[in-house]
């Protein structure tokens, strides 16, 4: 919806209306009178990569650095593409240091875009480096409780709008340095600032915990040696020739030889299949419908595959489509797995992740692939097909050329570990620490944008 305002001073450095927001506006009016800090001041160091070009060169892990999309930084579990450190012309204006304020720098204005958002990073995203599209916030003081306010102010509605307000292009916008510098931080008193910090601080704290809980419970399943073997056969990335003598259920070699080997050597090694512990019914792609947009308290909140993955989901508000909720929505113990993508190193295609994490509530697209286990075996299958090797042994039962699509059939194929109930206690106690920590971050960083939007803002914006 459009809108009209006043601007008491007009720049001469711009004349798009896009860079004059009413929200800024009335910060800069009151700020003789209430403290305002520009964010130049607070983070002297802005964005030292962004815009920078560069050719992407991959290697192997062994040798390269993690490069991380604007969607990458949001993700629950970062993973980038790897490339040399010297593809950058200088990698150390790239590296991500912890309690920086990352800022996805290109895009649209759609109310569900990255673009304009801000994540705060964290041990999940240290030493991995960013790309030319992000832009990296370097306070004086790192961690501070400066730091952290800022961040949960840019978090608020009025602070995403704030940041898109400094944007400049047509099509794709990025941001003009010398508007986001200006930008002002409205501030209440030294109370309000700690109380927000400090929510902002444990959030940080309980996210990084629940990261750590779910590598603990992968490891019973990834120290295993057969798991070893064929994982090592997945990652090595190389043509590969192999002699198939099972049971053909397709024609495209990639559903056989794109694991090098490993589908074959775990299949003789294992007797389990996915089959076994889910139903054929208990398999399925969502519907497709049209997306017409509302407003709440009317129609539904929606979310694409990208938002499944993402820390922090951005959902739409949708009128409810004529079909059945069992096929929008997702039970809590579901594993919703990205169905249709590109197989390039980074991409979201075959990734899982929890209904209870990535959709609580909102329905998902009909490009999320559904799995719905038992709830006696959703954690330790989550915690098996969320693996490197997991990764690869879903994205064999890709078929398609432009957009490939997960095949059913051959999913439910894939072998599965054979695990005793003691690795199962273990993992599902691991699992269930992770999911508990993330729900006290996301209630913490939900609590701390409150904070500000309902106590700080409104005397500002009077």
């Amino acid at each position: 919806m459009g809108m009209a305002f006043a601007v008491s001073g007009p720049k001469t450095t711009t004349l798009r209306a896009l860079n004059y927001s009413p929200t800024t506006e009335a910060f800069l009016r009151k700020a003789k009178n209430r403290r305002c800090e520009v964010l130049g001041v607070l983070a002297p160091t802005m964005g030292p990569a962004y815009g920078t070009v560069f050719t992407r060169r991959d290697c192997d892990p062994a040798y390269g650095v993690e490069l991380l999309s604007q969607s990458d930084m949001f993700a629950t579990e970062p993973e980038g593409r790897v490339i040399r450190a010297s593809s950058m012309p200088l990698p150390e204006n790239h590296r991500i240091h912890r309690w920086q304020i990352l800022i996805a720098g290109a895009g649209t204005l759609g109310e569900t875009e990255l673009y304009g958002r801000s994540i705060l990073s964290d041990s999940r995203v240290q030493d991995k480096y960013v790309g030319p599209d992000a832009v990296a916030l370097t306070f004086q003081d790192p961690g501070s409780d400066l730091n952290l306010y800022a961040f949960a102010f840019l978090s608020t509605k009025a602070g995403v709008k704030c940041i898109r307000s400094t944007s400049y292009g047509t099509k794709i916008l990025r941001f003009r340095m010398d508007l986001l510098k200006n930008l002002p931080v409205p501030f209440k008193d030294d109370a309000t600032t700690q109380r927000v910090a400090a929510l902002i601080r444990d959030s940080v704290r309980y996210r990084e915990l629940s990261a750590t809980h779910i590598l603990s419970a992968r490891r019973p399943i990834e120290l295993r040696p057969e798991v070893v073997d064929a994982t090592a056969m997945c990652i090595d990335r190389r043509k590969h020739c192999l002699t198939w003598n099972g049971e053909l259920r397709s024609l495209s070699a990639w559903n056989f030889a794109s694991t090098g080997g490993a589908l074959q050597y775990l299949s003789r090694n294992w007797s389990g299949q996915l089959a076994d512990v889910v139903s054929p019914n208990n398999f399925f792609y969502g519907p497709r419908f049209a997306r017409i947009t509302c407003r709440a308290p009317f129609g539904i909140d929606f979310l694409s595959q990208r938002d499944v993955f993402l820390i922090r989901s951005v959902a739409r508000r949708i009128l409810h489509p004529a079909c059945e909720d069992r096929l929008l929505f997702v039970p809590p113990h579901a594993l919703l797995v990205a169905g249709q993508g590109q197989l390039q190193q980074g991409n979201l295609f075959g990734r899982v992740e929890l209904g209870m994490n990535g959709a609580r509530e909102c329905a998902v697209s009909e490009a999320v692939f559904r799995i719905l286990p038992g709830e006696e075996s959703y954690e330790y299958l989550y915690a098996f097909l969320s693996t490197k090797l997991g990764a690869a042994l879903i994205r064999s039962a890709a078929v398609g050329t432009s957009v490939p699509k997960i095949n059913p059939d051959l999913l439910s194929r894939i072998p599965i570990p054979d695990v005793d109930g003691e690795v199962r206690s273990t993992i599902r106690s691991g699992i269930q620490a992770a999911l508990a920590a993330r729900k006290q971050a996301d209630e913490c960083e939900s609590e701390a944008i409150r904070v500000i939007e309902e106590e700080v803002l409104p005397e500002w914006l009077a």
